[in-house]
């Protein structure tokens, strides 16, 4: 057998054995239930978007230009950053199966790089129709072009940073000539971009009004089609121009460069003669050296860096504190999808600036007081998944738990207090924001209602964004089957659909434990309106997030002796 047929053969039997598994897997009821689940909101998402024809929808001009741009830098930076970052050895990782199996077998250098260049060319395809599934539907009117125009991007970035490791590879190997080399053209390149860049701006310089509707933009985009900068992202044009053709013609018109552009970078990485092996073996022993020392240590605890110690910890007092302490050092996910939050916020408000109405930002204080308040009402919803230091980090850990010489409800308060305090604080800071700008002071209107709503705001979001965090650990007691641990990377469809199921039973017991609390506040605050007014709002928001305290100090008392009969042994031999 040759060893195209062999590598065919094994691909082949790899993704057969995969689906197998997975669909195996739909026996148990939680898997078929995600699955199901999983599969009604792609398809919701989109579906009706690839499989519907004839919807006509076009894009418009701002997504366009944004798209486009982003993209375009996107390629220039990746191309940049294969020249200046990474080390300095050949960019091809093989596994240890791979090193032990193909190696020593009668297989020559150039079979082995084209076996390792067409996976990672199968990868790039994979990306691109993620890419088309999720982002390309709202870029590009035509989903099947924007497909087959990113693959040929992703696949010729890919052979790109091959090639430019294979180059420094080769250049570091001919000593301080070869580094001086490297580092002499890449500074004359961003020499040259930076002259670019100031020439066109003496042509076309900052606009005078730029509080003017969609100044910006017409400034931006005179500046891209000015002929330095268009030389400049030539080649970020080249890559993305298959894959946002408007039409069959735009892309068959754009499909020779791109086509010659991915063949000539094939060629460029087999003409580089570089060795690989060496690097390859001590690559894959490194990670194989790392996965054992990770399981050493237990593999399924996942990764802990250890921050700053709030406060000192006494030999005596009360025992549960100690877990309060050990969670707020851990800072394991802490915030990262608020992180995230955040940034699409910036970016958002970056592209309202280039794109938009510029006399939004005219007055900074009224973009970032309602910016500021949005933020803390979205870490409400978003906060108890982002925050994680609690049951769901010590999930691995229950029966340490479990051995404690603590009762059930200590245990649980305890690991719930940390993420708790987090989020509240980080809800607190915001809103002290927006009550030190003012939100809506510049309106008749809402300036009156202004600082109590923020005040009534003030004991809610921290209180709502605890009883999210109390149904999270709830799901970790009552079905800890369901929750896969930090370190677990759940893949497939099936997962997909389990974290949705969390999600809407998160929002569902939220909800309904708001319910008593907006009951209880609005049989406080409406007697007191007639009699203070507005600021019967503080007042009715403090007997709201007492009654949702009171109902999560409930739960804990539930939740720990529910904590106590826990047999994870038990559900572990269910899953197995």
């Amino acid at each position: 057998m040759s060893f195209s047929r062999a590598v065919a053969f094994l691909w082949a039997r790899t993704w057969r054995n995969r689906l197998v598994r997975q669909v195996q897997r739909l026996k148990r009821p939680r898997y078929l239930l995600g699955a199901l689940v999983g599969v009604a909101y792609l398809y919701s998402l989109i579906g009706r978007s690839v499989f519907v024809q004839g919807t006509g929808r076009g894009v418009s001009l701002n997504a366009r230009l944004f798209a486009e741009l982003s993209l375009e830098v996107s390629v220039l930076g990746t191309l940049m950053t294969a020249w200046v970052l990474g080390a300095d050895r050949p960019a091809l990782t093989f596994t240890q199966t791979e090193v032990q199996y193909l190696f020593p077998a009668p297989v020559t250098r150039r079979a082995l790089l084209h076996y390792k260049l067409l996976r990672g060319l199968l990868s790039a395809g994979l990306a691109a129709l993620a890419a088309t599934l999720f982002v390309g539907r709202f870029t590009s009117p035509r989903p099947v072009l924007f497909f087959c125009g990113a693959a040929l991007a992703m696949g010729t970035l890919y052979l790109h940073g091959t090639a430019a490791s294979f180059v420094r590879a080769w250049l570091v190997s001919r000593g301080r000539w070869g580094s001086t080399v490297r580092w002499t053209v890449v500074g004359l390149v961003l020499l040259a971009v930076a002259w670019t860049l100031l020439s066109t701006l003496r042509v076309h310089p900052w606009p005078h009004d730029v509080s003017a509707p969609y100044v910006i933009r017409e400034w931006l985009r005179d500046v891209l089609n000015a002929p330095g900068p268009r030389a400049v992202l030539w080649p970020g044009r080249a890559l993305v121009a298959p894959a946002l053709a408007r039409s069959g013609e735009d892309f068959l018109r754009y499909l020779p460069a791109s086509l010659a552009l991915l063949a000539a970078h094939y060629a460029w990485v087999l003409a580089v003669e570089v060795p690989f092996e060496d690097s390859a073996v001590a690559g894959a022993d490194a990670r194989t050296r790392q996965r054992a020392q990770r399981g050493n240590r237990g593999a399924r605890s996942g990764t802990i860096r250890v921050g700053s110690v709030p406060f000192v910890l006494h030999a005596r007092g009360r025992p549960e504190v100690a877990l309060l302490w050990k969670n707020l050092i851990a800072r394991k996910r802490l915030g990262g999808g608020l992180v995230m939050l955040l940034a699409f916020v910036v970016l958002g408000a970056l592209v309202a600036l280039v794109l938009g109405d510029t006399r939004l930002f005219a007055n900074t204080r009224e973009l970032l007081g309602p910016m500021a308040l949005m933020v803390a009402v979205a870490m409400a919803v978003v906060g108890p998944s982002a925050f994680r230091t609690d049951l769901r980090m010590d999930l691995p850990k229950l029966e340490l738990l479990r051995a404690l010489p603590l009762t059930g409800r200590q245990v649980v308060g305890a690991e719930l207090a940390a993420s708790a305090l987090t989020l509240g604080a980080a809800q607190w800071v915001m809103l002290c924001v927006s009550l030190a700008l003012g939100v809506g002071t510049d309106d008749a209107t809402l300036a009156p209602w202004s600082t109590p709503v923020v005040l009534a705001l003030m004991p809610v979001l921290p209180a709502l964004g605890l009883a999210g965090l109390f149904v999270q650990n709830a799901a970790v007691v009552l079905l800890p089957a369901w929750i896969p641990a930090d370190s677990e990377r759940a893949r497939g469809v099936e997962a997909l659909g389990q974290r949705l199921l969390t999600l809407v039973g998160t929002l569902v017991v939220t909800f309904l434990g708001l319910l008593p609390a907006a009951v209880v506040a609005l049989l406080v605050g409406y007697p007191l309106f007639t009699v203070v007014g507005r600021w019967s709002a503080p007042l009715a928001g403090l007997v709201a997030a007492g009654a949702l305290f009171a109902e999560v100090a409930l739960g804990v008392a539930v939740l720990g002796r529910a904590f106590e009969r826990l047999d994870v042994s038990e559900e572990q031999s269910n899953e197995a």
